[in-house]
């Protein structure tokens, strides 16, 4: 065939069952072997791997394909070996099946070595995925570490980069709690739409990134309709979307991949971009999957370096506070000085204390901070209810977080006023002991991890021990004084009174005071409420202040 063999191009000609019946000079130059080689050798035999073609991926040799198509086969990008074990990769067209001079079928297939191109293209790709990473690198050497300041500083960056609507999320310690941030530095005005979402209380959910982190799999839509996208979203983005229209572009292309940092996923990089000429590939998903886990691993880092300094932080607190046990017999400048490191180390806006008052089993308010009404410390309330009486009875933490609770509260119509949404309260406890309860209230919504609720018993016990130290002192310097010094009348009680009154100075319960005396605890109770009302004292605390400071023992 003096026609093919002409030809500047590789070409291979193949019968109807896919054997080669002829190969030009160009072909075994490409292929690396002898036309004798070549020829009757079956095209499922060449070990040609079919990558793509231009109607789609392909499974089987061009050649073949023609074959049974009875259609020409155009740029199909096929793997190939030569015998000297050299890979290559060949642009194949096949044209399509026609009769030859003997009757027989054949197709004819023109190959073209575009290896080095494809090398050139890899390296392009390479060379734009190295210039995105050293982008993101100098960016978080120039940020701070904190999570939400790589966030912004990254999606910002990547704006610039690459134009669209970049999307960074991160999962805290509870999970069901996302930290999401938007930028689209062209148009800030879909940027502020999500964060103006986010931000609504409306919706809670993050159903694309929910997705992918679930999946560890990118998730590439390379053209879809907006409402092919809202099909993808829950219930509430939807209705979010239904009364606060959307201003994204009809037609996007979305791609978002997972954040990983020391084999976990933490969050994702999206990016929403108007459908263009050049949609999002695959080779973006490898450059972005490389930003996303450079990017994890430098929150991972931030998030243990703030840890650790909460940490430490803490521990200060705790040892500020102990000082200030130790040095000021004031009980409550010492309550007012933890409640204060409450509020800032926990970062709740309001906490109090309260004390059991063993006459009537109730609870007052020794201390409170935060609170914007002035009513909060006239609060009675029975020790055996609601969350306070639960912390107490069960001698544990107990937390509220959802609004329907606060329904049930005795004090609801103070929750409402001061607009608290969260709730948290701990048995306070020394030498085994019931002493009260530390409380703390926020007006937005708390996710209280371990570390959190462990600080807070923490604290609890703190302020437990200066209560009981402060109660301690009181008693000896009660025993101390023996009645020397100046003195104010004491009040009338009678004998068995008087019993009550001294051991209930030197801490016993009314438990305690019954066996002692004798008696019932609902008589010592009743002794208790008469021995308050003549002293004027509000509790047990105020009661063993008062003898010390007025010498009535």
């Amino acid at each position: 065939m003096p026609a093919i063999a002409d030809l500047p191009v590789g070409i291979l000609e193949f019968d109807a069952g896919g054997v080669v019946l002829d190969a030009n000079e160009v072909a075994c130059k490409v292929l690396g072997a002898s036309r004798e080689t070549l020829v009757g050798l079956h095209a499922e035999d060449a070990g040609w791997v079919a990558a793509d073609g231009d109607g789609g991926p392909m499974a089987v040799h061009p050649a073949l394909a023609a074959l049974h198509s009875r259609g020409p086969i155009r740029a199909a990008l096929v793997r190939a070996r030569r015998p000297d074990g050299a890979e290559l990769w060949l642009q194949v067209d096949v044209a399509a099946p026609r009769v030859d001079d003997r009757g027989g079928l054949t197709v004819v297939a023109s190959l073209t070595d575009v290896t080095s191109l494809l090398a050139r293209t890899k390296l392009r790709e390479r060379t734009t995925a190295d210039r995105v990473l050293d982008t993101v690198a100098d960016v978080l050497a120039d940020t701070r570490l904190d999570p939400n300041a790589i966030l912004a500083s990254v999606t910002k960056s990547l704006s610039h980069v690459r134009a669209g609507i970049w999307v960074a999320a991160i999962m805290g310690k509870d999970p069901s709690a996302m930290r999401v941030v938007a930028t689209d530095e062209s148009d800030p005005t879909i940027a502020s739409y999500i964060e103006a979402m986010r931000t609504s209380g409306a919706v809670s959910t993050t159903p694309l990134m929910t997705r992918v982190i679930e999946s560890g799999q990118p998730l590439l839509l390379p053209s879809v309709s907006l409402d092919g996208l809202a099909s993808l979203l829950d219930d509430e983005v939807r209705r979010y979307m239904g009364v606060h229209p959307s201003p994204w572009p009809f037609q996007l292309g979305v791609l978002i991949v997972p954040m990983r940092a020391r084999g976990a996923i933490i969050g994702t990089i999206a990016l929403f971009e108007r459908a263009g000429s050049k949609p999002l590939d695959q080779q973006d998903v490898v450059w972005m999957q490389a930003v996303a886990d450079r990017v994890g691993v430098a929150i991972e880092n931030a998030q243990l370096y703030g840890d650790a300094v909460q940490r430490l932080d803490r521990l200060s607190a705790l040892q500020e506070i102990s000082l200030a046990v130790s040095a000021s017999p004031d009980l409550r400048l010492t309550l007012k000085v933890i409640l204060d490191h409450v509020t800032a180390r926990l970062g709740v806006d309001a906490a109090d204390v309260l004390l059991l008052d063993d006459a009537d089993n109730a609870l007052t308010v020794a201390a409170s901070t935060g609170f914007v009404a002035t009513t909060q410390v006239d609060h009675r309330l029975p020790a055996d209810d609601g969350i306070p009486g639960r912390a107490i009875s069960s001698r544990r933490i107990e937390t509220v977080t959802a609004m329907s609770a606060f329904a049930q509260f005795r004090r609801r119509s103070m929750f409402a006023r001061e607009g608290f949404k969260a709730y948290g309260a701990v048995p306070l406890v020394s030498r085994g002991k019931l002493l009260g309860a530390l409380e703390v209230f926020h007006r937005s919504a708390l996710t209280p991890d371990q570390e959190w609720l462990a600080f807070l018993d923490a604290l609890g016990s703190v302020a437990a021990v200066a209560i009981d130290s402060a109660t301690m002192q009181d008693s000896l310097h009660l025993r101390r004084d023996g009645g020397i010094g100046r003195r104010s009348r004491s009040p009338e009680m009678t004998a068995t009174e008087a019993q009550v009154f001294r051991l209930a100075v030197d801490g016993m319960t009314n438990v305690e005071i019954g066996a002692r005396i004798h008696l019932s605890h609902n008589t010592v109770k009743f002794h208790m409420r008469k021995i308050l009302q003549r002293t004027g004292a509000a509790n047990r605390t105020e009661l063993a202040s008062l003898a010390v400071k007025e010498g009535w023992l």
